[in-house]
C-alpha cells in the first residue's frame, strides 16, 4: 500500500514539472508579428559603392536610412560622387529602381569644369541630367 501511495506521488510530482516546463517553454516564446522586411533599418556614418547602369557611384552620408527596397535617404552631410561629378549636400533621397536622386538643401557639385552651387537637385543619373532648384551659382575653373 506504502508503495502504491508512493508511486502515485512521484508520477503526480512528474506531471507537474513536465506541465510547469510546458508553460515556462510556452510563454518565454516571442510571436513572430512583425513582417522583417518592412523594418527600418538605419546605418550611421555610411560609405559604399553603388554599381548602376550609368557606371559606379560613391556614396555616404552621416545616417542612412533605408526606406523601402528601393528607396534610402541620406540623412544630414552625404556626397554622391561618379567620374563625371561629385555632389555634397544633405539629405539626399534615392530611388535606386529609377536612379534618381534629389534634394531641397543647399548642394556644391564638383565636376570638371569648375564648382556649381544651388539650393537644391534633382538628378536623374540614367539620363546623365542634374536639374538644379533656386538660386545657382557657378564659378568655372581657369
Amino acid at each position: 500500500m506504502i508503495n502504491y501511495l508512493n508511486r502515485k506521488i512521484i508520477n503526480l510530482l512528474i506531471i507537474i514539472i513536465f506541465g510547469f516546463q510546458c508553460y515556462i517553454y510556452y510563454s518565454n516564446q516571442k510571436p513572430l508579428t512583425e513582417n522583417f522586411s518592412k523594418k527600418k533599418i538605419t546605418v550611421e556614418n555610411f560609405s559604399s559603392i553603388v554599381l548602376s547602369n550609368s557606371g559606379i557611384t560613391k556614396i555616404g552620408s552621416e545616417k542612412l536610412n533605408k526606406v523601402d527596397d528601393n528607396n534610402i535617404y541620406l540623412e544630414g552631410q552625404s556626397y554622391l560622387e561618379n567620374k563625371e561629378y561629385k555632389i555634397y549636400g544633405k539629405n539626399i533621397s534615392i530611388n535606386l529602381l529609377k536612379e534618381v536622386s534629389n534634394s531641397n538643401d543647399p548642394v556644391e557639385v564638383i565636376n570638371k569644369m569648375g564648382l556649381l552651387k544651388a539650393q537644391g537637385f534633382k538628378n536623374l543619373d540614367y539620363d546623365s541630367k542634374i536639374f538644379f532648384e533656386g538660386e545657382v551659382e557657378f564659378v568655372i575653373n581657369k
